[in-house]
Formats: structure tokens, sequence, C-alpha cells
């Protein structure tokens, strides 16, 4: 079977991490890069084409699919000029920076039949997926709730390079949380409404540098998560899991999953239960290590794009899914900064019917470089 012709759009950070998978991986060919910074990218990536714009890359090159790995706020024009000129994505999250941009993206998709993937990495990790199947077999019984901590603590340098940071828009909210809302709609399923608060006490900068937030699930289950920027702990998915180089491994779950009949660990998959299924606090609780491997959830984003595009899997995760990861986010930013609970119901319901008012929108979103 023929490669598949494939160009990056942005090659910051992440970007570069898709341009070494790609050029790795052996179902595709690289057929260029776009970005502003034209001469340095070049000078790093010998013998590939490397154009100014995306434009360029996509009136010259004429790739079958890209990776738009671009700033957030660009997310938008990009996937709708690739929709219309019929060219497969994968789009980094968050898919885009505001509410109706994503349904002006997504009724672009639907006209064109395009194929669509959103980079939430995390839905690729086995343990993520062994997980999600427990789940759903009910090892646990039936869920009731799931806690969890997303903290640590980012140096002074890493507001001092990017002082976009110290803004509303560039806090653990939108920066880092909305990993974490993907990767339990994906577990725990979908998430109906939202209560926050959040503080910026530690650092004072305008943007929120801790939040706490109380979910809602479909399933009845309730979550509460606390995310900080500010604080010392083993207790984030990267450390947890050993995902990312940046963020030394502690092997220290974050999550906690409760049931009717048990409980499990994440990323550890420590299962908690009774004896013979009993549910008596009486009786003493035995843990056991459950197992699943390891894998690069890049290397197995690109194996599972590939698929998509050959057309011989479903997305793991389309654009309208993760404009619901979007609208669940941002909807924890609104609560806490509102005091109120938000329904998500009418908001998921306007996003399938391409309709929306900017009431809710990421203030100053952009990636996290």
């Amino acid at each position: 079977m023929a490669n598949i012709s494939i160009g990056v759009i942005g090659a910051g950070l992440i970007g570069r991490k898709h341009i070494k998978k790609i050029i790795d991986h052996p179902d595709f060919d690289l057929a260029g890069i776009a970005d502003v910074n034209r001469d340095s990218i070049s000078a790093q990536y010998s013998g590939i084409s490397v154009f100014k714009d995306y434009k360029s890359l996509l009136d010259e090159a004429r790739p079958q699919a890209v990776i738009i790995a671009s700033p957030n706020q660009s997310h938008a024009e990009i996937g709708i000029e690739c929709a219309r000129l019929g060219i497969d994505m994968l789009i980094e999250k968050p898919v885009t920076d505001t509410l109706e941009s994503a349904a002006d993206l997504l009724l672009e998709v639907r006209a064109n039949n395009v194929r669509t993937l959103v980079g939430h990495h995390r839905r690729h990790h086995d343990q993520v997926k062994t997980l999600r199947r427990l789940l759903r077999e009910g090892l646990i019984g039936n869920l009731v709730g799931v806690s969890a901590i997303w903290a640590a603590y980012k140096p002074d340098e890493y507001f001092r390079i990017a002082p976009w940071r110290t803004q509303p828009g560039g806090g653990p909210i939108l920066i880092n949380l909305i990993h974490e809302i993907d990767f339990l709609r994906y577990t725990a399923g979908e998430i109906l409404g939202v209560s926050a608060i959040s503080s910026n006490r530690q650092r004072q900068f305008p943007v929120e540098d801790t939040t706490g937030a109380l979910l809602q699930f479909d399933s009845g289950c309730i979550g509460t998560f606390f995310a900080s920027d500010s604080a010392v702990s083993p207790w984030t998915t990267e450390q947890g899991a050993g995902e990312a180089v940046e963020f030394p491994f502690s092997g220290e779950s974050n999550y906690r999953f409760v049931g009717s009949r048990g409980s499990l660990e994440f990323p550890t998959l420590v299962h908690w239960a009774q004896a013979e299924g009993n549910q008596n606090w009486n009786e003493p609780i035995r843990s056991q290590r459950l197992l699943a491997s390891f894998i690069d959830p890049y290397h197995a984003q690109l194996d599972h794009f590939r698929d998509v595009v050959r057309g011989e899997a479903e997305s793991l995760l389309t654009v309208e899914d993760g404009a619901r990861t979007l609208i669940a986010t941002l909807a924890v930013a609104e609560a806490a900064a509102s005091g109120s609970r938000i329904d998500l119901h009418d908001r998921y319901e306007a996003l399938a019917a391409g309709k929306f008012s900017p009431t809710l929108q990421a203030t100053n979103p952009r990636k996290a470089f």
C-alpha cells in the first residue's frame, strides 16, 4: 500500500515531536513543513521542503493529510482551508481557541467529509485503554466517583520566556487541565455539569495558579479535581505514567476511580477490592497490581491516524469530540469566575447544530511551548 503524503504546519515543540515521529514512520512520507521561522527550520531539517506559510505548503506540496501544530488561534482557519481542499487532518489540542470557531470548523469538516483526529495523545496509552475497558466491564461495579490531582511547580523561567502565561488563558485550566478533562470524558463518561473555584494567591498573576473543580458525569458519577502549577508533588499524569522526559518519573497514581465493588488507581492500575466481591466496611480490602504494556502514545497516535486516513478505523477523537472537551474545560474557567454551576447539555447541542454565541470564550489561549 502506498505511503501517505503528510505535511506539518507549525514546527514548535510539539510540531518537532510530530516531525520526528513521521520521519521514523514507515507508512508516511513527509511532504513538507510550514513555519513562519522558515530559515531556522530549514537549517534543522536539510532535504525537507519548508514553506513560509501553510497555504504555500498546501498549494505546492499537495499533501494527502496534515498535522496542524500551529498556535491555537490559527487552528480553525487552517482546518477550514484543509477541509475545503479535502485534506484529512490531525489537529493538536485544543481543537480551536473558541467555541464559535470550533462550530465553524465542524460544519466544514462535515460538508467536505474529511477525516479528523484531535491530538489528545493520552487516549492512545495502553494504560488508558486498559482502564477504560476494566471500568466498562464492571471490575469495580458501578462507578461512584473519581478523585484526581494535577500538581507541579512551574519554574520562573517558564513564565519569563512566555509572559502571556501570566495572563488569563495561560494558567493550568486551559494549559494542563484540558488533557485531564479529555481523559475523564474518555474513561468516566460525558461531563454534564461543572462547578469550580480558582485562586491566584501563590503567584499573584492575573491568571489562576490553582483550581478545584466538581464534575457531574452522565453515569451519575461525581468527580473532584485539584489542579495547580504552584505546588510540588509527584501527582501528575506525566510523572506517574512516565510519558514525557521533561517530567521525572514518579510511578505514583494521581487518579482514584471509586466503585460500588472496588476501586482502581491510575496510572499504576492498582485494583482494590474485598474478597469474593463483598461490600462491607468491616472486611479487609486487598490490592492487586494489574498489568498494561507501555507504548509511545505519539507513535500510537500516528498509527491510528494512518488507519483513519486509509478508512480502516473510525477516529478515536473527531473534531466534534475534541470540541466537547473544549466546552467542558472552558466551563471550569467560567464556573470559577462566576461562582455558578455550569450545565453543559445546551452547549453540546449548540455545537452539534453549528451554532454558538460568543458568551464563553478562552481569553488569550495559546499552545504550551
